[in-house]
């Protein structure tokens, strides 16, 4: 069973630092949000929005990826196989960068 919140905090803003809360929050209710973030509980960060475009190209540069790694799953080992590979990783670090950088 929950304690049940009885007790209020009162506290004054500009309506600036009002609006700032409100679009900073990740949350539904505000209180929630201040409630969590005052107590030391980690605040869910709320993902960024994504451009689309993004996005899309992002999912065709992966499929491309995965029909290379499937033909080089399908082929023997050779020396092209394992530069494939290689260049494959080096193509995923470079897209991890690009998403760390979008979040």
């Amino acid at each position: 069973m929950t304690t049940k919140r009885t007790e209020i905090v009162i506290i004054r803003l500009t309506p600036d630092e009002k609006q700032s809360l409100l679009l900073r929050k990740t949350k539904p209710r505000l209180a929630e949000w201040l409630r969590e973030l005052a107590l030391g509980q980690k605040p869910k960060r709320q993902p960024k929005s994504v451009d689309p475009a993004l996005l899309f190209e992002l999912n065709r540069i992966g499929v491309n990826l995965n029909q290379i790694a499937r033909h080089c799953h399908q082929a023997p080992v050779s020396m092209e196989t394992v530069n494939i590979a290689l260049a494959l990783r080096h193509i995923e670090a470079q897209l991890r960068e690009v998403l760390d950088r979008a979040d």
